[in-house]
């Protein structure tokens, strides 16, 4: 983003899709990335790329279920997704509400999460983590969220930029 558009300040953070609509409908977010937006009037929801998470583990030799699971709350289309997919895991002794948590809690103690697979394929390909073997891969859709009554041009070059980045992700 930076890039393509290097006249245009950005601030990135990292938070919860509440927090991110309640600043879009407010105006001090302009653009939010998310999996679950929420409809709102004056406010336009893209489907970016979906993203595919994949169960990783410290170990390749872990058993699964494992004991050392770290369930991350990727939201409720997770939830469903995994309990469809798990209906007998046992609530997990270890939950993140950030992926980042997760796997720096596998890298430090162990265990397994579902991440983002653009996250950790490098670790795989490395061999400091792997793939629970036959484990399902659970699939997100990534929705752009930005407001569709401000004609202001940094933000038109953002949304268009955004686009593209998705449609890159979507060729892989």
């Amino acid at each position: 983003m930076r890039s393509a558009v290097p006249d245009v300040s950005l601030r990135l953070e990292l938070g919860f899709e509440e927090g991110i609509m309640q600043g879009l409908v407010q105006g001090i977010i302009d653009i939010g990335v998310m999996y679950t937006p929420e409809r709102r009037p004056g406010l336009a929801v893209e489907h970016l790329f979906d993203e595919s998470l994949v169960l990783v583990s410290s170990n390749p030799d872990r058993p699964w279920p494992d004991p050392d699971y770290i369930h991350v709350d990727w939201g409720a289309e997770f939830q469903a997704q995994f309990g469809a997919r798990f209906p007998d895991q046992e609530a997990p002794a270890r939950i993140a509400n950030i992926g980042r948590i997760g796997l720096q809690l596998i890298g430090s103690h162990g265990g397994s999460a579902y991440l983002p697979h653009r996250t950790v394929c490098d670790a795989i390909e490395q061999g400091r983590l792997w793939r629970v073997h036959e484990s399902p891969l659970i699939t997100l859709p990534a929705y752009m969220v930005f407001p569709t009554d401000r004609d202001e041009a940094h933000l038109a070059r953002a949304v268009q930029k955004l686009r593209s980045l998705g449609a890159e992700e979507r060729a892989r």
